[in-house]
């Protein structure tokens, strides 16, 4: 099967922080997904000498989009800690990808994860995983043009009437308007005490009116990976467009704010790509 570029070059950035000297977080499957080449490089990145040049060159090429990576996955690992303690026990990951959540956070043993993506997509990502992974979780295979998720969904298993964390990661910016829209309306008839994370990218980087830096490049990369961006959102529409969807929001940053909460700093560039908490 064709394997999205950008998706492996996220769970690149995620093997290159596993193997650090300073490791934020630990993704022992994100090396799996990788072509021989970036494989390559992660296993040359175990040396810190060299590593510091790999990810000093990764930052070259795309600003800001590594530390934008490790910072949204240490943001979004806190919001399912969150819900787990609060006693939510099923978790959806739409357009799952790569996220290996499931097998990597403890947090989860008890939680009931359901993975909603392509066919092809899953049998790819089962391969990866492998063996050594929990074997429980529950790949929801659809066709997010034609099937209906919730059917889908309640086929696997899931209960409707108990709360739900749903997880939306690097979907909506490939997605139109009243796709988004659909979707969150959909989660917002979820049980109560459910909640949406999700990641958007700001409408000014994609109609130009606002200058980020590394904009015109991520825009151009991604065209050339054949998968370009076609939504966003500006922050000050982003709570009227969850309620619009029957949702309230919780929170709402962009990359300068999630590297500043979860690295401790802040990084040139991505300060387009943002994050979004969402409660029924």
């Amino acid at each position: 099967m064709a394997v999205s570029r950008t998706a492996q070059f996220v769970a690149l950035y995620r093997a290159l922080e596993s193997v650090g000297p300073r490791a934020r977080l630990h993704d022992p499957y994100a090396e799996r997904f990788l072509s021989p080449s970036l494989a390559r490089a992660v296993r040359v990145a175990r040396f810190a000498p060299l590593g510091a040049l790999l990810t000093g060159y990764a930052d070259l090429r795309a600003p800001g989009a590594r530390t934008s990576a490790i910072a949204r996955t240490l943001y979004i690992d806190d919001v399912v800690r969150g819900a787990t303690a609060a006693g939510v026990r099923q978790l959806v990951v739409l357009g799952a990808g790569f996220d290996c959540r499931a097998h990597r956070l403890p947090e989860l043993r008890d939680a009931v994860v359901y993975e909603v993506d392509r066919a092809d997509t899953q049998r790819h990502k089962r391969a990866m995983v492998g063996d050594d992974a929990r074997n429980d979780v529950r790949y929801v295979a659809v066709d997010f043009l034609r099937d209906d998720v919730a059917t889908a969904l309640a086929a696997a298993g899931w209960d409707a009437a108990r709360p739900s964390l749903f997880i939306w990661e690097g979907v909506t910016n490939y997605l139109t308007e009243s796709a988004v829209l659909d979707v969150l309306s959909w989660i917002g008839r979820a049980a109560p005490g459910s909640r949406v994370v999700f990641t958007y990218v700001h409408a000014g980087v994609l109609d130009g009116s606002v200058a980020f830096l590394g904009g015109p490049r991520i825009l151009a990369n991604v065209r050339s990976f054949g998968e370009p961006w076609t939504f966003g959102l500006r922050p000050d529409q982003i709570a009227p467009f969850v309620t619009r969807a029957g949702l309230t929001l919780v929170d709402d940053c962009g990359a300068d704010e999630y590297r500043r909460r979860w690295l401790g700093r802040t990084s040139p560039g991505y300060a387009f790509y943002r994050i979004a908490v969402a409660a029924c």
